[in-house]
């Protein structure tokens, strides 16, 4: 073993050292992160047989980013059937009166495209009157697709096609003519109603079920309140189980209030179960017009969990927000799933500051709650995110007390993510440092979503992530490759070298 060594040797020993890192550095260049964000980018443009690509386009549209705007216009000319309909959704969110392009939809190759294009517009919301009847002059429409599009104009209050619904009153699909006939009600009177039934008598137990549940979900969706009635008559034959009649209730009740407590009732008198009862005193429960006081004591049976449901239901008639909020933090309490869910999605009807009390009462619990609770965990994101949105400061002590539970805590910090505001981004700052490092990224992510602008360090730490150095998934990792090409100034530069196929 050496004690000692000359001075002279020591400087050459490093001096080589120096030469040789020097030479190493010469060979392999630093890596650039905006070619590592483009490369992450254009995993957007390469069709895979598991449909990855469509997943990464959906996350680069919920950033709803005008600037993505020449990235959309150019899916819209891609090979891939489901990229040419995400660019045509993709620039309908972006456009100011949230509205497809209609010709861009008869552009597209098949009646089978067309077709998705078309739900697809319909279920986000993204069509106007006009579109719709511009749509509906195509020639090869399938039926659904037009029975569909008149339902939509009947909930925005437009008049409908009724020769179109006629005709396909007698089609093939029991669904398909079923809706349409709920649609005539109002126009045309019960006639086609009528046929209807009789047409759904012929058919098996399982299939009146089935119609019905389906049937259900379009009123409700499309607001056909003339239906309501029929249904609920229908409904109650022998041939309807306890499933469906509940369906059927929960669309009268949020469409023909003083009829569906009616049958709501009738309901919690005749199905005495405990999951019976849970399931139709939530659904009550998550009303938001006016209920009658007193219906909670048709649920009632001694259960704990029953009873703070009724207790809620009672506080939701009285109409006062700081009630409610308290008896759905009763319910949250009885560490139900079901009941946490439902009292995570009745809260957001309260006014703000009595949201966030059911929410942070739920992530609280969650984060003190023993082992046996964890079924909570699925609505502890649904929670963190309306969180987020109305009150991110209450977020931030939320994440320095979930240090112990690294997953718990990057959900958190998630939330303020998909939050994208000024003030999800200066938590996201101010709790950094103690993260894991997918929560570290995650944070950086929040705080590319939620400010205009960046300063350079973050900049830098943004591109090593989207370039792939953050442990992040493949739908957050393009969000971050995206962000890092925009907030350098470089989108331009990025998108020119991101080409559909």
């Amino acid at each position: 073993m050496f004690t000692g060594q000359c001075p002279t040797a020591v400087r050459f020993v490093f001096i080589a050292a120096m030469a040789l890192a020097a030479g190493a550095q010469a060979q392999y260049p630093r890596t650039d992160h905006f070619d590592g964000s483009v490369a992450t980018l254009q995993r957007c443009v390469l069709p895979s047989e598991k449909r990855e690509h469509h997943a990464l386009i959906v996350s680069l549209r919920a950033l709803k980013d005008p600037a993505l705007k020449p990235f959309f216009e150019a899916l819209t000319r891609s090979a891939d059937w489901s990229s040419r309909v995400d660019g045509i959704l993709g620039l309908a969110e972006l456009s100011p009166t949230r509205d497809i392009d209609p010709a861009l939809v008869e552009r597209l190759a098949s009646t089978e495209d067309r077709s998705t294009a078309l739900r697809n517009a319909v279920g986000f919301r993204l069509m106007t009157p006009t579109t719709i009847r511009r749509l509906l002059e195509l020639p090869d429409l399938p039926t659904l697709d037009r029975v569909v599009l008149n339902a939509e104009l009947h909930r925005v209050g437009e008049k409908v096609d009724t020769d179109t619904l006629r005709a396909a009153t007698v089609d093939a699909s029991t669904e398909v003519a079923a809706l349409a006939c709920a649609l005539l009600i109002a126009p045309d009177g019960p006639e086609a109603w009528n046929a209807f039934e009789t047409r759904l008598d012929r058919e098996t137990p399982d299939s009146k079920n089935l119609v019905m549940q389906e049937l259900s979900r379009a009123v409700l969706l499309y607001r056909i309140t003339d239906a309501v009635a029929p249904m609920l008559r229908l409904s109650r034959g022998e041939a309807y189980s306890a499933p469906t009649r509940m369906m059927v209730n929960g669309t009268a009740l949020a469409l023909a209030p003083k009829a569906g407590q009616e049958a709501w009732k009738q309901f919690a008198q005749s199905e005495r179960s405990q999951s019976a009862l849970v399931r139709c005193g939530l659904q009550l429960l998550a009303q938001t017009t006016a209920i009658d006081p007193g219906l909670g004591s048709a649920i009632r049976n001694g259960e704990p969990l029953v009873e703070a449901i009724a207790d809620a239901i009672e506080a939701n008639a009285g109409g006062d927000p700081e009630a409610i909020a308290s008896a759905l933090n009763v319910v949250i309490d009885r560490a139900n799933r079901q009941s946490a869910e439902w009292s995570v999605i009745r809260a957001a009807e309260l006014p703000p500051a009595q949201g966030a009390k059911v929410w942070r009462h739920l992530l609280d619990r969650f984060l003190e709650a023993p082992d046996n609770t964890l079924a909570l965990s699925a609505v502890v994101l649904e929670s963190a995110r309306r969180l987020a949105a109305s009150d991110p400061v209450g977020l931030e002590s939320l994440v320095a007390s979930s240090k112990a539970e690294p997953q718990v805590q990057e959900i958190l910090v998630l939330a303020l993510c998909d939050a994208a505001t000024p003030g999800a981004a200066a938590v996201a700052r101010r709790v950094r440092g103690p993260l894991t490092r997918r929560g570290e990224a995650l944070a950086v992510l929040a705080i590319a979503r939620g400010e205009p602008t960046i300063d350079d360090a973050t900049l830098k730490e943004l591109g090593i992530i989207g370039a792939g150095g953050g442990d992040l998934d493949p739908t957050l990792l393009v969000q971050a490759a995206w962000l890092f090409a925009r907030h350098g100034g470089r989108a331009d530069e990025a998108l020119s070298q991101v080409n559909p196929r």
